[in-house]
């Protein structure tokens, strides 16, 4: 027979374990509903219901819908990091690199259907400033900053601007192109998503010496 001190610290295990489970639950659930019916149709009374919890329960866990679309942020920014990290592991030049993460990244966002303008937009509204890349681009410049710093030393990025102000650059790039986007549903994300990457290919050659 287990001490009490041990079925103590088992039951609490059971206990943490549990709520962890219910929590991921709810945020499984009100994500999918997202998903279906857009952030702003959403209630948190659909998501206890298709959770089949009680309100309370739901804000248990959850201060707010708003919340758990601030789960769903860090969650963004991940993935935009694992889209970077995986074409910097590509053994090709800094323009394919470029290429191939403006297409990864329209797929993302194609695959996301409508809920991606919703989400994007209410991360405006949310955590954005005037004047400011939206939020989890704004976290991407280390590791473009990162991507532009092999490219210097393999010699196919310009070494006359330092990496940070280019990782900056494309990153202003991508956020016009992102919410010009969400504007207007007849915008040519992954038209003008390809013309950037062009763009800054362009921008970030080396250039010849004088």
């Amino acid at each position: 027979m287990a001490a009490p001190a041990q079925a103590n610290a088992q039951l609490e295990g059971r206990r943490e374990r549990k709520k962890r489970e219910l929590r991921l639950h709810i945020y499984e659930t009100a994500r999918s509903l997202f998903f279906e019916h857009g952030f702003e149709a959403t209630t948190v009374e659909q998501i206890a219901e298709a959770a089949d919890v009680a309100q309370a329960t739901f804000f248990n866990h959850f201060q707010s819908k708003q919340a758990v679309l601030a789960e769903m942020t860090r969650e963004v920014f991940d993935r935009l990091e694992e889209l970077i990290e995986e074409q910097a592991a590509r053994e090709v030049s800094t323009e394919a690199r470029i290429a191939g993460f403006t297409r990864r990244m329209a797929e993302e966002i194609a695959g996301a259907q409508g809920l991606a303008r919703d989400v994007l937009l209410e991360l405006m509204r949310s955590s954005g400033r005037a004047g400011q890349p939206i939020p989890y681009l704004a976290l991407a410049k280390g590791p473009f900053a990162r991507m532009m710093q092999e490219g210097q030393g393999r010699g196919d990025v310009r070494g006359d601007i330092e990496a940070a102000f280019l990782a900056e650059m494309i990153i202003g790039a991508l956020n016009i192109v992102i919410t010009n986007w969400m504007a207007d549903t007849d915008y040519a994300l992954e038209e003008r998503l390809e013309q950037t990457a062009n763009f800054l290919a362009e921008a970030l050659a080396p250039r010849p010496r004088s």
